[in-house]
């Protein structure tokens, strides 16, 4: 007896059917001559394509399948090759729509030989064992020239033996970008066939993604059948046979000609005509077909059977609306009587609340007459009658309330689940580095555990443990760390009434200060020492900026006036600046190349100002375009680009005054209220302090979030001075200086 031949299949149908949609289609012989075909298969992916499009390829693939198994051999050509060719000849609308991607193949396997052909780019792959009993790949796509830009849906043909111990491992291209070739080798080597295509569709649901996969496995096992025999071993590999297979491939404009085409026309004409004088003659093939996204085709015995069905229920469905709509009538009309009385009674319109209040009374009278005239055993068919209406309608009742409950509960459990499996599958989506989906999913994640019940403590400890699962995937996902600072000075101990709010540093000296404190403290980071300054003649200092030469720190206060501290004599001194508007609102400065830049919120502004013997000139505008909007600005830093950090979240990156594209990406969550960014020119990452959520974050350049530290020390910290060469950063938070190393 021939060889046995295991053939599973995967699918997953994506969320997305207009972006992408998979077509899978597997023939199994039933009877003795459709077993010398032997199988047929065909599996497409249409991306961005329409439905009529996908029509036309199913319409294809079932012409196919019924021309293989209908054309007897002629010639030299087989029939495959002759019903290839009578498809080439009338499938050229399948390709003539515009923005779609068709990739396809189709293919028989006959007793260990492999035929197919195909369009676009499809996987296949064969794996097989080499003489120390490993398994080994080859792409047999590999080198292959894409049929894309072809006239023909399928130009060329492939052929090749598959023999014992090898896997034919076929599948649309998307599955490549979460199972790689060296994967699936890993999987069919631990697993057996079924196994395999189960735990690839698994994964590949888990995903929950918008994009549709299938894929085919094939596998010749070497084990002996119960009832049958062991398959002879072969001496040449694979690896040859398949190298074979590719020389094979033949070009269908050369060995597919007219005349073959004009005979397979005639044969499928005479078969449909045979079909419509004797259908009684007709034998159905039962054939294992497996579709997606279309009914199963029918043979044509079948439709008397439907039709009758179909009449059959539309006759139902007419008596059924007929018989409602005579229901409904009569209950209107008892309810139109009833509002007649009911009005009556309550109007006495024309004295008739008598009259109808006598014609209830004999109904009543009326009623329990007839009552009485009954028979005891009517009486007690009639008591058990109003017992048992009353005993069903608590049961219907008690069903019900138990139905809601059961739901409720399934309900509960199914969120439960949900909530796992969009965890599984936020890690899932971590390890193949796709961190949006994975973060996508994690919210989804939380949202589902606000929404859980928590009457109960069992339910409580539950969202409780589903919150952390969740957390903890987040953290690692947003590469947030919690850092145990040491904290350097309490400026609370030394002054009850310190109030800082700002940092500055100058060598190895921190100056804390604030806009409400009269006095500045002085921080030694050698020994930790604190030294209170007081600058009672120049108050409300709220920004400053220290020059990369070391020699001053620049101090702005809250009437846009300026100072500047001297780091020999530890003192404040007035310094001269002017502006082009009148009036500014300067919310930020920074010192770069011994010029100094002030963000003005009020006129929507930065000016750049040049030292002068008292201090500084009024400036010069420096935004070139006219479209920016730093209205909102907090803070701004400069490393020969000038970024501006909004309250929004929002960083405005500009290069000789004009807007450049800045983007913040894979951070979460998004920048609330931030107040202070820095970097400088040398420097290789972005720093940024939001008190919202505690934290501080690294980006790079091009804004990639890097990192994110927060602290359970911290309640809202206001300030930082950042050391990039010694990878310490120094927060104010509460009149408490901290330090951690990152």
């Amino acid at each position: 007896m021939p060889d046995i031949l295991e053939l599973e299949e995967f699918f997953v149908e994506g969320s997305n059917q207009e972006r992408s949609h998979v077509l899978l289609h597997i023939t199994e012989p039933s009877n003795a001559e459709e077993r010398k075909k032997g199988y047929f298969f065909a599996l497409a992916e249409i991306n961005n394509g329409p439905l009529e499009q996908i029509e036309h390829l199913q319409q294809m693939i079932d012409d196919l399948e019924s021309g293989y198994y209908e054309t007897d051999a002629n010639g030299d050509k087989d029939p495959f090759e002759a019903t290839l060719e009578y498809i080439n000849r009338r499938g050229h609308h399948i390709l003539q729509y515009k923005n779609s991607v068709v990739n396809c193949l189709v293919g028989v396997m006959r007793n260990h030989e492999v035929s197919f052909a195909y369009h676009g780019n499809p996987n296949v792959i064969l794996f097989f064992k080499n003489k120390e009993g490993d398994l080994e790949q080859i792409d047999i796509m590999e080198g292959q020239e894409s049929e894309k830009g072809t006239d023909h849906l399928f130009s060329s043909i492939i052929q090749g033996n598959v023999n014992i111990n090898d896997y034919l491992y076929i599948s649309t291209p998307h599955v490549t970008d979460y199972f790689t070739h060296d994967r699936v080798q890993k999987i069919i080597n631990t697993r057996d066939t079924s196994q395999s295509a189960g735990h690839i569709q698994k994964v590949l649901k888990d995903l929950d993604s918008d994009i549709s996969f299938g894929g085919i496995l094939m596998h010749y096992p070497s084990d002996i059948p119960k009832t049958g025999r062991s398959s002879i071993y072969q001496e040449k590999g694979s690896d040859a046979s398949i190298n074979k297979l590719v020389a094979q491939e033949k070009n269908t404009k050369e060995i597919l000609s007219p005349p073959i085409l004009k005979g397979v026309k005639k044969k499928i004409k005479e078969y449909r005509s045979k079909e419509e004088k004797s259908p009684e003659s007709i034998v159905k093939k039962k054939k294992g077909t497996i579709e997606t996204n279309f009914r199963r085709r029918q043979d044509k015995g079948q439709q008397s059977i439907f039709n009758t069905i179909l009449i059959t229920l539309g006759k139902t469905l007419v008596l059924g609306t007929l018989g409602l709509f005579r229901l409904l009538k009569r209950i209107l009309i008892k309810l139109g009587r009833g509002s007649i009385l009911l009005f009556l009674l309550i109007t006495n319109k024309d004295k008739k609340r008598h009259d109808v209040v006598r014609n209830i009374k004999n109904n009543i009278h009326e009623k329990k007459e007839a009552f009485y005239k009954l028979p005891i055993l009517s009486k007690m068919l009639f008591v058990s009658s109003i017992v048992l209406a009353i005993v069903f309608l608590g049961s219907i009742t008690t069903y019900k309330v138990k139905e809601n409950w059961q739901a409720e509960k399934q309900a509960y459990h199914n969120q439960i689940q949900s909530v796992i499996d969009k965890k599984n599958a936020a890690d899932a989506s971590i390890i193949y580095g796709n961190n949006e989906r994975a973060l996508s999913l994690l919210q989804e994640a939380e949202q589902i555990v606000t929404k859980l019940p928590n009457n109960s403590k069992k339910e409580k400890d539950k969202i409780l443990e589903l919150s952390n699962e969740v957390d903890s995937v987040l953290m690692k996902l947003r590469k947030l760390s919690v850092v145990e600072p040491e904290t350097i000075a309490d400026l609370s101990q030394i002054n009850s009434n310190v109030d800082t709010i700002k940092l500055a540093k100058i060598d190895n000296i921190l100056l804390a200060y604030g806009e409400k404190d009269v006095s500045f403290y002085k921080i030694n980071l050698n020994g930790n020492s604190i030294e209170t300054k007081d600058h009672n003649n120049i108050t409300n200092l709220v920004y400053s900026s220290t020059p990369k030469e070391q020699d001053k720190i620049v101090f702005v206060s809250g009437d846009s006036s300026v100072s500047e501290y001297n780091k020999e004599s530890s003192l404040l001194s007035t310094k001269d600046i002017g502006f082009e508007n009148e009036e500014v609102v300067l919310s930020g400065i920074f010192v770069y190349n011994r010029k100094l830049y002030s963000l003005d919120t009020k006129n929507n502004q930065i000016y750049r100002h040049s030292q002068t013997q008292t201090g500084y000139d009024k400036g010069a505008s420096w935004i070139k375009d006219g479209d920016i909007d730093i209205t909102d600005g907090v803070s701004i830093a400069i490393d020969g680009d000038l970024f501006v950090l909004k309250s929004s979240g929002e960083i405005i990156k500009l290069t000789a005054g004009k807007k450049q594209e800045f983007n913040i990406t894979g951070l979460d969550p998004a920048l609330d209220n931030p107040t202070q960014i820095w970097t400088y020119n040398g420097l290789q990452n972005i720093y940024i302090l939001e008190p919202t959520n505690k934290r501080v974050i690294i980006l790079d350049k091009e804004g990639k979030m890097l990192n994110q530290y927060t602290s359970n020390s911290w309640q809202s910290p206001t300030s930082m001075i950042v050391e990039e060469e010694s990878k310490t950063i120094y927060i104010l938070d509460s009149n408490k200086i901290y330090k951690f190393n990152y």
